[in-house]
């Protein structure tokens, strides 16, 4: 059995590679792929938790939550296809000129 202490410091490293990704760069897809990290750290979280319980609760929490980040991610992306229609690029500092 794995400690659950390198669940979780797996999981820190995860998030802090995550948020340097949102803040460092401007970009539609790196902020997708940071997003689906972030999502991806709590997800571990959660099978570790069912580990250490002896539980399959997290994991089946976590496979919903998969299920639904996949969605989010498609959807994005469909928005960001659009972005890149209109604009040319997927820089989500072109966003400004659509203001109402």
């Amino acid at each position: 059995m794995i400690p659950y202490n390198y669940f979780a410091i797996l999981s820190v490293i995860l998030f802090a590679i995550a948020i340097y990704g949102i803040l460092a760069k401007r970009n539609g897809i790196t902020l997708v792929i940071s997003a689906e990290i972030i999502i991806n750290a709590a997800l571990i979280n959660f099978v570790g938790a069912s580990e250490v319980f002896n539980s399959y609760d997290g994991a089946s929490y976590a496979l919903i939550i998969l299920i639904m980040a996949v969605i989010e991610t498609v959807v994005f992306i469909a928005m960001l296809i659009i972005l890149s229609k209109k604009t040319g690029s997927v820089s989500l500092s072109k966003l400004r000129k659509f203001r109402g």
